[in-house]
């Protein structure tokens, strides 16, 4: 890369990093609200049933409830950004060990995911773009399409069905093998990371399949071919850098869903992850866990798509070339 190409990187780089903070700020105030008009009182769902008027009100106060609402954010984001997150009023413990705690299980699953689904589509996309229009290749589109229609939590149940009831092979409940070793964790992860890369092989097929047709058909992929180009420097200097580039926004995108994980397939295979936890927050009206949980899965999305951007610039000279012109 060029000096002017790496100056044109970086300073396109620099405008998405500083475009992360409004981003999740503009997140956390929209979350933030619509906690706030969750059905039921805060300090009913604190104290339980059995707490007196005079007791509910007295929390509503002390923890400034009773506030208006831009008071009440204004609050909650000094709290959120110095480490002070409140307390979970189901778990009764620090909502920030809980939310980062759940957000580390999440990642494990979701980057064994990523490790499971992005070696298998990217190269299902190739095989299907050598073979285009051939029956294998339509036999696996509707295979591929079949799968995606499928919902994950029907994928969860047959592999549930096969691999953990028929076949004991894997646990049924992923969270009881925590604290049993690395390999039973690894082996209760196994499970809900296929039913996440299952539910995304499709796409990311698909879409490497169609990038490989559109370069080979494209007329620098003919002049390099008619200039008599090895096979090897055609793929690596015109096929693989130039199809990539739809798969690896896909690819962000994916990924950060994958990390902060999956509310059904966490709650179907009752494994301890971040989704999980929401679910519970939202049923339970935890506000601060929903607060908290809701912004970092935001803000951990938000770098994933910025990782994307950093691969952008490393694979696409047009994007250094629209930073530098800047």
């Amino acid at each position: 890369m060029t000096s002017r190409g790496h100056a044109g990187s970086v300073r396109f780089i620099a405008q998405r990093v500083a475009q992360i903070p409004i981003v999740v700020l503009a997140a956390s105030a929209l979350i933030f609200v619509f906690v706030q008009v969750l059905p039921g009182n805060p300090g009913r769902n604190a104290l339980g049933p059995a707490a007196t008027v005079e007791q509910v009100a007295a929390w509503n106060v002390a923890h400034g409830v009773d506030a208006g609402v831009l008071e009440r954010y204004i609050a909650w984001l000094a709290g959120f950004v110095t480490g002070d997150w409140g307390t979970s009023i189901v778990y009764a413990t620090p909502t920030f060990d809980l939310v980062l705690g759940r957000l580390g299980n999440s990642m494990a699953l979701g980057l064994l995911a990523f490790a499971l689904l992005m070696p298998v589509a990217i190269g299902i996309g190739i095989l299907q773009a050598l073979c285009a229009g051939s029956r294998r290749d339509r036999a696996s589109t509707v295979i591929l399409l079949a799968l995606a229609a499928v919902p994950e939590f029907v994928i969860g149940v047959v592999l549930l069905i096969v691999f953990a009831v028929a076949i004991p092979v894997f646990p049924v409940q992923s969270g009881a093998a925590f604290g049993d070793g690395a390999v039973p964790e690894l082996r209760a992860l196994i499970l809900p990371a296929l039913t996440l890369a299952i539910g995304s092989l499709a796409v990311i097929a698909r879409t490497t399949r169609s990038g490989i047709i559109d370069v080979t058909r494209s007329p620098h992929y003919r002049t390099a071919v008619v200039s008599g180009l090895g096979a090897g420097a055609i793929v690596r200097g015109h096929v693989a850098r130039n199809a990539l580039i739809p798969t690896v926004s896909i690819l962000g995108v994916y990924l950060g869903s994958l990390l902060v994980g999956s509310a059904v397939v966490e709650t179907l295979f009752g494994y301890p992850g971040l989704g999980e936890l929401l679910v519970t927050a939202t049923q339970r009206k935890d506000a601060s866990v929903l607060a908290a949980g809701v912004t970092i899965a935001a803000t951990v999305g938000v770098l994933a798509v910025l990782l994307a951007d950093v691969a952008f610039t490393l694979i696409d000279p047009r994007v250094r070339f629209r930073g530098q012109s800047r």
